[in-house]
């Protein structure tokens, strides 16, 4: 008996020794904030440029590879096109024979480096664009398929280097349109990144823009902030557990704490960290426990927030996240208690509106769209937020799904602060 005893205590006093040890090693990559980097050989890279002369236009783009880096010069001349351009592509792909058509998987990073210098006092912004590869969406025959995973920032507004979060880019609106928007291939896509490509902003003028993009870097983390509290609440739910059954008899108390620890963790994995709304795999999940009644009037609104892609540039990545969160925020207090909100991309939310007519949708999106415009915004900002409405018929998610993002942009084609319905 006495030895029993003494074995008990030594499984205890181990068990609390690797607590504790698991507890400082999960605390340490918490707050040390360890990272894991990639930089982008841009001497050994297969390097392109692209302007318009292709379609006609009169714009020159010219790249050199030198010890410093790559100067891309871009001759903007206005032409018959609306938008003139040039683009550096940093092309990523391997195209061996061991490895045909695969791209760098990006998806485990956070953040993107650009060690870019520019020669033109009035340099008018820089577009980013991280291609992606998906046979569901691409064919190696049309690479111009490729997903754009796109972001633009102002100069002035950032430092040198500049590192933009892969949270913030988004899919243009026209690369929505001209594909079959679905829930798994209507957002942002960094599994298979074929090619980086470099240009001055949309909006550029007539004139001649030189850059110097020194270093590409990316960063993220071995194991996510959320991944990590989530297992150290675990750890020590299973260790309040353990101590709370060895202080009160077996039959008097029924602990469940290991299973709101891995609720904890389920949650983290559906939400978007930024502004609480379900994520995609939540938005999935919600619509998998749609009973098949509220499948026959189930209506979604597709809102974004008007002109986002000029939060960045012209008030800085702060102020931008600070607007995403209260957006959500002040949605999820209109709307009504059974309808849920979930961020699509960067700038587009979509609300499931389960047991509700098309005319009803409307009337949840005009509300939503009355309280965004009358709310006050960080620095005074005005916000005002566009939406597209469908009701669900004899079809599936993806059809209702590309219906009502339909329906959005022609709200937004018609002028912003609009509510359209499909």
């Amino acid at each position: 008996m006495q030895e029993a005893n003494n074995s008990q205590h030594k499984i205890e006093f181990y068990t609390v020794i690797s607590l504790i040890f698991l507890s400082l090693i999960f605390s340490a990559l918490l707050f040390l904030d360890v990272d894991k980097h990639k930089v982008i050989n841009l001497n050994s890279a297969d390097i392109k440029v692209v302007d318009d002369r292709a379609v006609l236009g009169a714009s020159v783009a010219k790249v050199v590879k030198t010890n410093h880096g790559l100067e891309f010069s871009c001759q903007i001349t206005t032409s018959h096109l609306d938008q003139p351009y040039c683009e550096l592509i940093i092309n990523l792909q391997d195209l061996s024979k061991q490895a045909p058509f695969t791209g760098l998987d990006l998806s485990n990073f956070e953040q993107i480096g650009l060690w870019i210098k520019h020669s033109h006092s009035t340099q008018p912004g820089t577009r980013i664009e991280l291609r992606n590869f998906d046979p569901s969406y691409s064919s190696k025959q049309n690479k111009t398929v490729l997903k754009h995973n796109t972001l633009e920032y102002l100069e002035a507004y950032v430092t040198n280097p500049v590192w933009l979060k892969l949270a913030d880019f988004s899919i243009p609106q026209w690369w929505n349109n001209s594909h079959n928007l679905t829930l798994n291939n209507g957002g942002t896509d960094f599994s298979n990144i074929y090619s980086i490509a470099i240009a001055p902003s949309a909006k550029v003028q007539q004139g001649n823009y030189q850059l110097l993009i020194e270093r590409i870097e990316l960063k993220g983390k071995y194991v996510s902030s959320t991944t990590l509290m989530a297992l150290l609440i675990m750890l020590w739910s299973i260790a309040f557990g353990y101590v709370i059954r060895r202080l009160v008899p077996a039959n008097k108390i029924d602990i469940e704490m290991p299973e709101q620890a891995s609720h904890t963790i389920e949650f983290g994995a559906m939400s978007c960290p930024l502004t609480g709304a379900l994520n995609r795999i939540g938005l999935r999940k919600c619509f998998d426990q749609l009973a098949p009644s509220d499948l026959h009037k189930l209506s979604i609104i597709f809102i974004t927030i008007d002109y986002f892609e000029d939060l960045y540039p012209n008030y800085g990545q702060q102020t931008a996240d600070n607007i995403l969160q209260k957006f959500v925020e002040q949605v999820d207090n209109t709307c009504r208690s059974s309808d849920t909100v979930a961020r699509w991309n960067a700038e587009e939310f979509l609300l499931v509106c389960p047991d509700t007519e098309l005319s009803q949708a409307v009337d949840v999106a005009d509300k939503i769209r009355v309280v965004i415009q009358e709310t006050t915004w960080p620095n005074d900002i005005k916000i005002t937020c566009s939406s597209g409405v469908a009701q669900m018929y004899d079809e599936d998610l993806n059809d209702l799904i590309t219906r009502a993002n339909k329906a959005l942009y022609k709200a937004k084609s018609s002028g912003s602060n609009k509510t359209a319905a499909a």
